[in-house]
């Protein structure tokens, strides 16, 4: 019986829905005054009340004076009044009572998982030893979107900074990318799934973030308000278990809330997550008939039948399920799970995740920049770190190094070293119940990888697999995948990278007998001797030399693996003779150069690798583009040189950061060519503080923007050297840095052959320094106009002149000057484009422009109207046609007197351009030469015009262009310009006589632009070295070439075309090491990347 301090709680509790619910007052009233429980003037009061809510504020003043007594007496009696109203309060009271202890059994819990999961183990921890989740954990990339077969070969074969490339492309709505938190989400149809598979390779945090999961929500940080519980099942625990089992038994909670736990189960299981771990390590089958399985939480059966019944559905349908495997396992899953289910993978770490984990693991900033900068030296090593165990077992060995106080190494040791403790991990860790040896797991393996890499092959059937690996979806190192064939389905294999596959090729050959391993590598090394037919051998040889490394050794010996002193024998003789060949043939140079640098450094033996070294003297790297990786495996073997006389890195990609690398190896160097882009202010400090003294330079800092002071600090230094070539970019320039200049120009003046300045500017100059009649450096610049005067003047008062002089202009700024930069001399070649140097009349778009450009050889001094032939070049941008406006330009040359020479890039010769050329040669009586070169077709009506009209017959014409060999309906449009009936040909014309060359026949034809430099240049059409034309149709006797210069003994070379012209600049020779006024937009600096606002584009 309930005590009356209970009801008098509950009158109390509840007295303002008393007041608003009671309707029997009155009678309540009446029993009370009955009883002698209220007097008669309380009893009044509520009689004389108006409502019934009035009557009950009355009554409860009564209830108020009686006590608990009255109060449980009123309680009795309205149960027997108005029982449902007293059923309804009781049942309110056991509800919140109900919610309160759920709530309180909750906050227990989730203290409970606080505590379980806030720190976790690494696989070297030692007793008692463990590190925070919240250090370890960085967030994997998600996807749920299955790959095609070729999108998994192309995430296996790539490296580096273009797999992390892929890994971006596939965090993508492209991809369905996805976060943990999203996992349960309504799909693009509004459904839920209640079950996801969250499948992933050994080692790519499957794990790691179930308890992430758990810690999370624990702390209030991921599904607060889907899940009042979160339960996590490790499938490797519940391998333990050898009695029955229900589910409640196999969840970890604290017992004394049993009773709670089993309300929440059975009254809201939708609020309810069972996180089931490690699905791949279950060594029981799930494969039980349905009608054998439990349906509730409490019923004790084997722990095979509870987890099928919570898998499969049939205990708590209504509660949510987050299932992790490996892929291998996958479809062993789909048999036993209910669908729909949602497929999820997690494929590793993204480029940003990679640098977050280093982040984490290290506590001081500086440690974890200087691990992650050394890691994304090496590719290979970068790559692999998309395994978070990778970026663990890296980050494990930096920081030993960190507490010893060692000074960090040139490279995370090797790269054989990190993946031969990948390998021992695995095995370690995820190899237990495969019921086979490590060295039986590690054949097989090597088996299937080595026939892989000889077939170059990454993706393998399960045919195949089986053949050499038993069991494979139990084996960690292969990644397994269904691909949809036609209307069925197939089953799939690969290692988790090309990496691993040639590391296990490699290594296959050390778990042979002595006899037969070193006849595979026997074989193997002839294969890669025998040339780039077996350039994807490369690899494994270079893991076969880290294999022999003798850390490395040591550490593979505890697994019973060792490399034979006979393939040891192979390697160093193998690695002698590519090096001695590369000395004889340049293409073998090319080829293995920076190959045997790498198996140097993943041998890491200092005596061999002095020995090998000793050979070299000049190491010419040049054209062969160097990752980080190559630079510092190149610092490794520099440092073991006992001299370097040359050092050539030019047409390597070399930016600031890799230059820093190599900065001790510079300092060594006696000779050196070097290109490096995007170098800043003080990397520019750097390099001359290693440069030195006394060095034979070539310096091309072209593709960089320093500040005018720079400038002149690199000037004053290069006087300090023996500088031969020197190109550099530069923002602006002022008086002082042209002083700097022509001081250096007089300090190596027998030295320097070229100088070149790049800025923003819109007038290029090239010419050939001269003083006392002594040849100087050949200059070109790239500047603004009033700087390019600013620069004349100060060669003029310095005693230097100027021959030779070729200028190009795209663009006029309001501020230039008509005459200023001809200034130097009066006899120069000038160059008028639309907007930028162009491809024979086809612009970016690919629209034709009748009259693009203008070449003019001038000599004399009269007014020379530059701006306004430029502005009417503007005019006929995009006008494909031959029309008015060209003709006022052409007509606009009449007047020059100065005018002997004339080049025109015309996109067709048509009649009307024809009569336009004919114009200018008759007004012009000083014009000696005219070249027409025409993209497209030399049209008869044009040719007609030309041979028919009276030109001046001083003056000699060539054409270059297509002309059809068909009688009839000829070809005349640019989409017939490939056809084989189109030949390239040279017309050449000089009074009466009339000349034809083909000069390539259609159907040898391949490419568009025949004679933009690619691959013949204009000059050699008439400069009579080839094309012996000039005694049929000169009739002065003068080699063609000498009418562009008037001087055939011109020591320069500059304008006759000559392919060996060391200028090589204005002829569009794509081989020119300059390459910045061939046409090729991204070679000269830009105005949207360079120019910081210094420029006025007109």
């Amino acid at each position: 019986m309930e005590s009356s301090e209970h009801n008098a709680e509950l009158v109390d509790e509840h007295r303002s829905q008393l007041i608003q619910r009671v309707t029997t007052v009155m009678p309540i009233a009446d029993k009370l005054l009955a009883e002698g429980m209220i007097h008669e003037e309380m009893y009044s009061n509520i009689s004389a009340a108006r409502t019934d809510e009035d009557k009950m504020r009355e009554l409860f003043k009564a209830l108020h004076s009686g006590g608990n007594k009255v109060k449980s007496a009123f309680l009795s009696m309205l149960r027997e009044n108005e029982p449902n109203l007293v059923q309804d309060l009781e049942f309110h009271i056991k509800q919140g009572d109900q919610q309160e202890n759920k709530s309180t059994t909750s906050l227990k819990y989730k203290e409970f998982i606080r505590g379980e999961y806030a720190t976790v183990q690494e696989y070297n921890s030692l007793p008692g030893e463990h590190v925070k989740l919240d250090d370890r954990y960085t967030e994997p990339l998600i996807i749920q979107k299955h790959r095609l077969q070729r999108e998994r070969e192309e995430e296996i074969r790539s490296r580096g900074q273009n797999f992390y490339l892929l890994m971006d492309q596939r965090d993508s709505e492209t991809y369905k990318s996805t976060k943990v938190e999203r996992l349960f989400d309504p799909d693009e149809h509004g459904d839920i799934q209640r079950t996801v598979i969250l499948q992933g390779h050994s080692g790519t945090g499957k794990s790691f973030t179930t308890q992430k999961i758990m810690s999370d929500w624990a702390f209030g940080r991921l599904y607060k308000d889907r899940f009042d519980f979160v339960f996590h099942l490790r499938c490797k625990e519940l391998n333990q278990a050898s009695e029955n089992k229900s589910l409640m038994d196999l969840l970890n909670y604290n017992q004394s809330s049993s009773s709670m736990m089993k309300q929440v189960l059975c009254q809201s299981p939708e609020r309810v997550l069972f996180l089931v771990d490690g699905f791949d390590e279950l060594k029981f089958s799930l494969d039980v008939p349905k009608d054998s399985l439990s349906r509730d939480p409490w019923t004790h059966c084997s722990p095979e039948v509870t987890l099928s019944g919570l898998i499969q559905k049939q205990i708590l349908p209504e509660s949510f399920l987050l299932v992790t495997t490996r892929s291998t396992a996958l479809d062993k899953l789909n048999r036993v799970v209910k669908n729909p289910v949602r497929c999820a993978e997690i494929l590793g770490f993204s480029k940003e995740g990679v640098e977050e984990y280093f982040q984490r693991f290290f506590k001081k900033e500086q440690h974890s920049q200087q691990a992650y900068d050394s890691v994304r030296k090496n590719e290979t090593l970068f790559t692999a770190c998309f395994i978070p165990v990778i970026c663990w077992i890296i980050c494990t060995v930096y920081r030993e190094q960190f507490y010893e106080g060692t000074e960090m190494i040139q490279s995370l040791e090797t790269t054989t070293s990190i993946f031969v403790e990948f390998v021992a991990t695995l095995l370690k860790h995820h190899c237990q119940d495969l019921g086979q040896s490590d060295l039986t797991i590690l054949q097989r393996l090597g088996k299937l990888a080595e026939k892989g890499t000889e077939e170059q092959q990454v993706l393998f059937d399960h045919d195949s697999v089986s053949q050499t690996v038993s069991d494979p979806s139990k084996v960690p190192f292969l990644c397994k995948f269904l691909q949809k064939k036609r209307v069925s389905q197939t089953t799939m294999y690969s290692f988790m990278h090309l990496s691993f596959q040639e590391f296990f090729t490699a290594l296959s050959y050390m778990l042979l007998g002595d006899e037969e391993a070193q006849g595979k590598v026997r074989e193997l090394l002839s294969k890669v001797r025998s040339g780039p037919l077996h350039c994807h051998l490369l690899p494994t040889v270079q893991f076969l030399f880290g294999i022999a490394n003798k850390e490395v050794a040591k550490r593979l010996e505890e697994k019973s693996i060792s490399c034979s002193q006979g393939i040891w024998t192979q390697l160093k003789h193998f690695i002698l003779e590519v090096i001695e060949k590369g000395k004889e043939d340049q293409i073998v140079r090319r080829t293995m150069q920076l190959f045997t640098f790498h198996c140097l450094y993943e041998l890491h033996a200092d005596d061999f690798v002095k020995e090998a070294m000793k050979t070299y003297t000049d190491i010419n790297m040049s054209g062969s583009p160097l990752k980080k990786t190559d630079c510092w495996v190149l610092m490794y073997c520099l440092q073991h040189c006992k001299s370097i006389e040359c050092l050539e890195l030019s047409g390597c990609n070399l930016t600031a950061e890799n230059m820093k690398i190599l900065l001790p190896a510079l300092q060594k160097c006696k000779a050196l060519v070097l290109q490096v882009d995007g170098l800043a202010n003080d990397d520019l400090d750097d390099l001359l503080t290693a440069l030195g003294e006394g060095k034979s330079l070539e310096l091309d800092l072209r593709k960089n923007n320093f500040s005018d002071e720079k400038v002149q600090d690199l000037l004053v230094a290069l006087a300090k050297h023996k500088t031969r070539k020197v190109q550099i970019g530069v923002k602006s320039i002022t008086s002082n840095t042209t002083d700097k200049l022509m001081f250096l120009i007089s300090k190596v003046h027998g030295v320097l052959d070229l100088i070149k300045l790049h800025c923003c500017g819109n007038v290029t100059l090239s010419g050939q320094l001269q003083k006392d009649g002594v040849r100087a450096p050949q200059i070109v610049l790239w500047l603004k106009v009033a700087e390019m005067k600013m620069l004349c003047d100060s060669i003029r008062t310095s005693g230097y002149s100027l021959t030779g002089v070729k200028l190009r202009v795209w663009r006029a700024a309001d501020e230039d000057n008509q005459h200023a930069f001809i200034y130097p001399t009066d006899k120069c070649r000038l160059t008028l484009h639309i907007d930028r140097p162009l491809r024979c009349g086809i612009e970016r778009e690919g629209l034709q422009t009748a009259l693009c450009s203008i070449e003019l050889f001038l000599n004399g001094d009269d007014v020379f109207d530059w701006r306004r032939i430029l502005h009417l070049l503007q005019t006929l941008k995009d006008r494909p046609e031959w029309d008015e406006h060209a003709d006022e330009l052409i007509s606009l040359l009449h007047s020059q007197t100065s005018l002997e020479g004339i080049d025109l890039l015309v996109s067709s010769l048509t009649e009307r351009c024809a009569a336009s050329v004919v114009s200018l040669s008759q007004a012009c009586s000083n014009l000696k030469d005219i070249i027409l070169q025409v993209n497209g077709f030399l049209l008869d009506e044009g040719i007609q015009c030309l041979r028919e009209s009276k030109r001046h017959p001083d003056c000699q014409l060539l054409l270059l262009g297509r002309r059809c060999r068909k009688l009839a309906d000829q070809c005349s449009e640019e989409k017939d310009k490939r056809l084989s009936c189109n030949d390239n040909v040279l017309l050449a014309l000089h009074g009466e006589s009339f000349i034809e060359i083909v000069l390539r026949h259609g159907k040898e034809s391949g490419i568009d632009d025949t004679w933009n430099g690619n691959e013949i240049n204009i000059d050699d059409m008439w400069n009579g070295n080839k094309l012996e034309i000039n005694n049929t149709w000169n009739v002065n006797g003068n080699d063609i070439d000498g009418t562009w210069n008037g001087n055939e003994n011109d020591s320069d070379g500059t304008w006759n075309g000559n392919e060996n012209d060391s200028d090589g600049t204005w002829n569009g020779n794509e081989s020119d090491s300059d390459g910045t006024w061939n046409g090729n937009e991204s070679d000269r600096p830009r105005d949207d990347i360079k120019c910081k606002g210094c420029c006025v584009v007109g």
